[in-house]
């Protein structure tokens, strides 16, 4: 996460019954979140969908649920830091039946104001009026995380989970439901892109012969100060893919020119797993590197034999991108299938993408980013279980879109994706 300082700090709040708390969600920042609210006693039941990133919260006094619905079946808060909007919706639509009248719901991820206003419907749905749900993001990488040091953006009634908030940082209250969420894309778009911008002075000041360290503190004397600290931050982290996902949930909410060429820039040197800073470096000597990732040495494209044929021979299935470094990129065109029901068609459309991407070397598993088009929106919990069961791992950067006909008129579904392939595979 980015750090931005905040104002408004909650006082401390006792209670003569501790509240049960459930935590979903256990990467770089849920993890500390967690161990912040059980050091403060708080009795508290964790989930990640890959439970080995349970165990030492569970050494410390955790209690790890097999499901969703088995951590907040008892909980008096909810607690989630996840991904992005899908693996929100998809742990949302796992838990719900279990949720019990009276709970609270804090949603901490970076989702967008959309994504809370599916989850506050799912949840009136089930339980109308009977569940108190608080968008609060949170401004501030791993080591504010460690130390209850986030800045938090709440929006919605905080009043009932105020003391839960005050163990993990300072709070700014953001107005109604949904606001703490269109805040952190605000403040992520802006800081995310900066630190782009610091990536491409330094370059120019490569260019024009300058000694580092007086570019450097120049910039960091200037109104650039934050971008400049966070592009060679040490000791932090915020994945420099969870970026990409910021940058286009905000270039989907209106028309952004400069920042959806950030996006583009970011999504060619963002690697899974690195810090912000790291895609910074790649961008800043991305012009002078012999070996620059982001140029093609090779493209082809084509219909691969033995997968299924396109449905019109007006279009190929397949481009491959191949990198300097012998990585590629796979962009498959978008994908319908046959069938009378919509998890039908997902089903096929599916089996469809991992025949295409087999023919190439890969496997569904490498799918970084996925688009999908839906005929009717309300049926997204269908799709989604067909989803998962193809897509078992990290959920990959996404987007889904609702449109009123597809090229073919009985299709309810279409779905492109792109594919990273290694270097070395």
């Amino acid at each position: 996460m980015l750090d931005i300082r905040l104002s408004h700090h909650m006082p401390g709040h006792s209670v003569d019954a501790m509240e049960h708390i459930a935590f979903l969600g256990l990467g770089r920042m849920g993890a500390p979140m967690a161990r912040r609210l059980l050091a403060a006693g708080q009795p508290l039941t964790v989930w990640n969908r890959t439970p080995e990133k349970a165990e030492q919260l569970v050494a410390e006094g955790a209690r790890c649920a097999a499901s969703p619905a088995d951590a907040v079946r008892d909980a008096d808060v909810v607690i989630t830091m996840l991904a992005g909007p899908d693996a929100l919706d998809a742990v949302a639509q796992a838990a719900v039946e279990a949720l019990r009248p009276g709970v609270h719901w804090v949603e901490m991820s970076t989702v967008g104001p959309d994504a809370v206003r599916l989850l506050e419907a799912r949840l009136e749905a089930r339980l109308p009026g009977g569940v108190t749900l608080v968008d609060a993001p949170v401004m501030g990488s791993t080591d504010k995380a460690a130390t209850g040091a986030l800045g938090i953006l709440a929006g919605g009634d905080t009043t009932g989970v105020e003391h839960v908030l005050a163990h993990l940082g300072t709070v700014t209250r953001t107005g109604p439901l949904g606001s703490g969420a269109a805040l952190k894309l605000v403040l992520n778009s802006a800081v995310i892109s900066g630190v782009a911008v610091v990536a491409e002075a330094l370059r120019l000041a490569d260019a024009l012969g300058l000694a580092d360290d007086t570019v450097r503190t120049a910039l960091a004397n200037g109104p650039l100060a934050g971008a400049v600290a966070r592009a060679f931050a040490e000791g932090v982290h915020f994945d420099a893919p969870l970026a990409v996902k910021d940058l286009e949930l905000a270039t989907r909410t209106t028309r952004l020119p400069a920042a959806e060429a950030v996006l583009e820039y970011y999504r060619r040197v963002a690697e899974p797993g690195e810090d912000l800073s790291a895609a910074a470096a790649r961008i800043r000597t991305a012009s002078t590197s012999q070996k620059q990732r982001g140029i093609p040495m090779k493209v082809t494209i084509d219909s691969p034999a033995g997968a299924p044929q396109p449905l019109s021979p007006y279009y190929s299935q397949v481009a491959r991108v191949e990198q300097a470094d012998g990585s590629a990129l796979l962009y498959l065109s978008g994908q319908i299938a046959e069938g009378d029901t919509l998890a039908e068609q997902s089903r096929g459309v599916f089996e469809t993408i991992d025949a295409l991407l087999k023919a190439h070397g890969a496997t569904l598993a490498d799918i970084i980013n996925i688009r999908t088009y839906l005929t009717d929106i309300d049926k997204l919990q269908e799709y989604g279980a067909v989803r998962r069961e193809f897509l078992t791992g990290t959920p990959p950067t996404s987007m889904t879109f609702e449109v009123s006909k597809l090229f073919r008129p009985e299709a309810q579904i279409e779905i492109e994706v792109v594919a990273a392939i290694p270097a070395n595979r």
